[in-house]
């Protein structure tokens, strides 16, 4: 092996030597071979561009040699300027070889031209000389007209006294069309004198003009033929070739670097070089490829013998007995545990004994408890077994030991046999059948209590999508419902119908007859609304007395119409229950979808305000919304979102009416009553805005706000006048009442018995003890408690009797009406006499004139308000009118004494 190896290494290395010394050869050829190409072709290029240069100057020249016949045939004198300038004008016009045609005098200055700006100028110091010392080219000059560096061709004309025809040639545009030949990348052109002034380059570069270049001024450059040469600050070699031109000191420069002329070359090289590496890399990796087989077939050659030996450690260390027979069913090995596992039968366990022969002599010393018959069926049965493919069987051994016997056949026809110990395993079947029984009894167990939880489920879920008491769908079902409804006429046409249902005075029914009773009428009215519809209309109750109809078809409103008229029919017929016969009416509003863009939410709202248009008209009837409706919608939810606007800014502010005593006409105390000044809408009326308010439970937070507010101007008052603050019912229902004054109170440090709350007689005894409650907790902090508009409401004495009141307010209806109606009057007295005999102020509201001032006072009643003893104020302004009104108070009692 290790000769082999050598022998490839040294091949590997003779074809690398090869492939690097071909490599040299075909690049150095290459690059012989490029050279001369850069040379042949920079040589080209310098002969293109003198023959450019000479049809050039040659046109030129051919033009002044033109211009003695063209004079004379133009019969002009050359002294003669103005036609002169004209010829000459015409003349430039018509080729491009020049850019202007002039006669210069003898003493230098310029006859004609045709560019009339040249002859407002001065000629440069060589052309004006010309006529004394004539000369074929002259330049470069700088022109000081155009600031363009020139070349000016001149030919003297015989018999023309002195004056020298001169053509201007740019030497920008005579160098444009030299270099329009076809030059090769990076090639620059000089025209330089025979001392190597530089005349002109191609690209120009200023700083050269008329400098020395230096490069074609070596021994025989001048000859047409390429020669390497070196730029000063070049990155690298330059190859020039020069030309001597017709007109003897001109000569063409073309150079080019050489970095540019071999580009090609180089990268042509450096493929040859890459493709070389790459072959040479695919030589040593097949090299290597070579070398690592044979060091794999040496490993293998050792990895083989070390598994033999690990497969025979392997099977003699296995806690399973193994053994393994050839293609003729002859042992061919075994482990010491398939020896003792078969003890009995161990003698006749040798290497070449047939398998049958062994289960004979074993079956003949008792090795298989199991052999109860004939032992030629026996030991047949078994043979049959291990030359088939039965799969595995158990036996057991005369020692109490359980074997599980499987064998497989290998690829060369013999078979490989396991003998596993499995005692242990029959006796854990034992244990697990016991548990399995166990096991059963259980899953009985728990299929009967899965059987009850998936009844139980399926009750919530019932629940989820249904009103517990009804069994109709409930809001978040009939809703979920509406939606798929609109997007199906969305999308197919159609029509639906929003049916809004609210039972008129159920309350009453519910707090006068029971909760039992209530429920039990919602479930009739249920009854009596599933019957009325259709099979495709769908009824749901979205809480308390409130029921939906969803009524889907082509065929709306007038389908809902009469539906409504059924269901308000139907509804009006007494219900029998428990006995009694409780009659009840509906009002219902409609709202009707149509086409694509509707929501469920919406639909509900218009539905919602056709029920409260409904109600407004009276109970017992039915609405549809309109278009007019709408507006009020959505000027509602403008006015909803202005409010939360206002919260958020701040645009509330607190008035304060005076409460006088009657008695001592002295100011009691102030009511402060919360006033909106929109940025917009100016000053929002209250019965706008706090309904609405109430119905947003946004009332809360601005109770909230308007309490703190008026504790805080409180403290600030002089002496000591109670504040009364409005409560609405939703902030009562809705919001930590007592919590809120009891923090308001610590952090204003207002005293509690200044404070007055004032409640309506409907909100106080409207939502059963809870309200109830929450007033006497309020009571308990020593604030003072207020029925307002009393004799609105229920109207009930004994709500007198069961809240901690320290005060009654009397409605302005009856005080309106006290000076007229003898009724009212008397009305007016019974309150006040009821209230103080309970121990109670009464305070009488909207006093307006002083006939009314002097019957509430004949009445009994304790204290006053009304816009005839002060109007609503901002703070400062009420306590400066109380003040005034004290100061006249005085006056005029002093008078009166005097």
């Amino acid at each position: 092996m290790k000769r082999l190896q050598l022998v490839v290494c040294a091949g590997t290395a003779a074809i690398l030597t090869i492939i690097a010394l071909g490599t040299v050869h075909v690049v150095e050829k290459a690059e012989r071979a490029a050279w001369q190409a850069a040379r042949q072709s920079l040589e080209g290029s310098a002969k293109a561009v003198e023959n450019a240069l000479e049809r050039q100057l040659l046109q030129v020249d051919g033009a002044l040699a033109s211009l003695p016949a063209l004079f004379k045939a133009a019969k002009i004198a050359p002294g003669q300027a103005g036609p002169a300038g004209q010829l000459l004008s015409g003349i430039s016009f018509q080729t491009m070889a020049f850019r202007d045609l002039l006669l210069v005098a003898p003493d230098g200055s310029v006859v004609a031209s045709g560019q009339s700006m040249t002859v407002r100028h001065p000629l440069p110091t060589d052309v004006a000389l010309v006529g004394r010392n004539p000369t074929t080219l002259i330049g470069p000059v700088h022109n000081p007209v155009t600031g363009d560096w020139s070349l000016y061709v001149a030919r003297p004309i015989p018999g023309w006294i002195g004056i020298v025809p001169v053509a201007e040639v740019p030497l920008q545009t005579l160098m444009k069309l030299v270099s329009e030949t076809n030059l090769g990348r990076g090639t620059r052109i000089f025209l330089e004198r025979a001392d190597g002034r530089v005349i002109a380059s191609q690209p120009h570069d200023e700083l050269l003009i008329g400098k020395s270049h230096g490069a074609a001024h070596r021994q025989g450059a001048v000859n047409g033929v390429a020669f390497p040469a070196t730029e000063t600050g070049s990155d690298g070699g330059v190859l020039t070739v020069a030309r001597q031109s017709l007109y003897g000191d001109i000569r063409v420069v073309l150079s080019a670097q050489n970095a540019v002329l071999l580009s090609d070359w180089r990268s042509a090289r450096d493929g040859i070089v890459l493709g070389a590496g790459i072959v040479a890399l695919f030589v040593l990796a097949f090299a290597a490829a070579i070398l690592v087989a044979i060091r794999q077939r040496e490993k293998v050659g050792a990895e083989r013998e070390r598994a033999s030996a690990v497969l025979d450690n392997a099977i003699a260390a296995m806690s399973d007995g193994f053994v393994m027979w050839d293609e003729n069913d002859r042992l061919v090995t075994c482990n010491q545990r398939y020896r003792d596992l078969y003890a009995l039968s161990a003698p006749f366990i040798e290497a070449g004994a047939r398998f049958e022969d062994i289960v004979r002599r074993g079956a003949e010393r008792g090795q298989y408890p199991q052999l109860t018959g004939d032992i030629d069926t026996f030991i047949g049965d078994l043979v049959a077994w291990h030359s088939g493919d039965s799969g595995a069987i158990e036996s057991m051994l005369p020692n109490g030991i359980w074997v599980l016997a499987s064998e497989r056949r290998t690829a060369d026809g013999g078979r490989v046999g396991i003998r596993t110990d499995i005692t242990a395993l029959k006796a854990a079947h034992a244990e697990l059948a016991a548990a399995n029984a166990r096991a059963n009894a259980a899953v009985e167990e728990a299929q009967r209590q899965n059987i009850a939880l998936t009844r139980q489920e399926s009750r919530i879920r019932f629940l989820a999508h249904h009103d517990d008491l009804t069994g109709l769908q409930n809001r978040l079902a009939f809703r979920t419902q509406i939606a798929d409804v609109l997007q199906q006429i969305g999308t197919r046409g159609g029509q639906a119908a929003l049916l809004f249902l609210d039972l008129d005075r159920f309350k009453d029914i519910n707090d006068t007859l029971g909760h039992p009773v209530g429920d039990q009428l919602l479930r009739d009215v249920a009854r009596r609304l599933s019957a009325c519809v259709r099979k495709t209309d769908t009824v749901a109750r979205l809480g308390g007395d409130e029921f939906a109809i969803l009524c889907t078809g082509h065929d709306q409103p007038q389908s809902a119409e009469v539906l409504s008229a059924r269901i308000v029919d139907v509804l009006s017929q007494p219900f029998s229950i428990e006995g009694r016969a409780i009659a009840i009416s509906t009002s219902i509003g409609i709202a009707i979808a149509e086409g694509a863009g509707g929501d469920a939410d919406t639909l509900l709202k218009q539905a919602d305000v056709a029920l409260y248009q409904s109600k407004s008209r009276g109970r017992g009837t039915f609405c549809f919304f309109t278009e007019e409706m709408d507006e009020q919608l959505h000027g509602r939810i403008a006015l909803e979102a202005d409010l939360r606007r206002a919260i958020a800014e701040e645009q509330f502010e607190l008035a304060y009416q005076p409460i006088y005593q009657l008695a001592s006409r002295t100011l009691s105390g102030f009511e402060a009553l919360l006033r909106w000044q929109h940025p917009e809408r100016g000053s929002v009326s209250p019965g706008e805005f706090i309904p609405l308010a109430e119905e947003t439970r946004l009332i809360v937070e601005i109770g909230a706000w308007a309490l703190r507010q008026a504790c805080r101007d409180a403290v600030h008052l002089p002496g000591a006048p109670r504040i009364a603050v409005n409560l609405s019912p939703v902030q009562l229902a809705f919001g930590d009442m007592v919590a809120i004054v009891r923090d308001v109170l610590a952090e204003t440090g207002l005293d509690p018995a200044r404070l007055e709350l004032e409640i309506t007689e409907t909100a106080l005894f409207d939502d059963d003890n809870r309200t109830l409650a929450a007033v006497k907790s309020l009571k308990a902090l020593g604030v003072r408690i207020v029925l307002d508009d009393f004799g609105t409401g229920y109207s009930s004495l004994s709500h007198l009797r069961l809240a901690p009141l320290d005060k009654v307010k009397i409605d302005r209806s009856f005080v309106n009406d006290i000076t007229v109606r003898p009724d009212s009057a008397a009305i007016v007295s019974a309150i006040a006499a009821l209230a103080g005999e309970l121990g109670m102020t009464t305070t009488a509201e909207g006093i307006e004139t002083p006939a009314q001032m002097e019957a509430i006072r004949q009445a009994g009643c304790t204290e006053a308000q009304g816009f005839l003893l002060g109007r609503p104020q901002p703070l400062l302004k009420a306590v400066s009118s109380i003040l005034v009104h004290e100061e006249i108070e005085a006056i005029t009692a002093r008078r009166l004494v005097s």
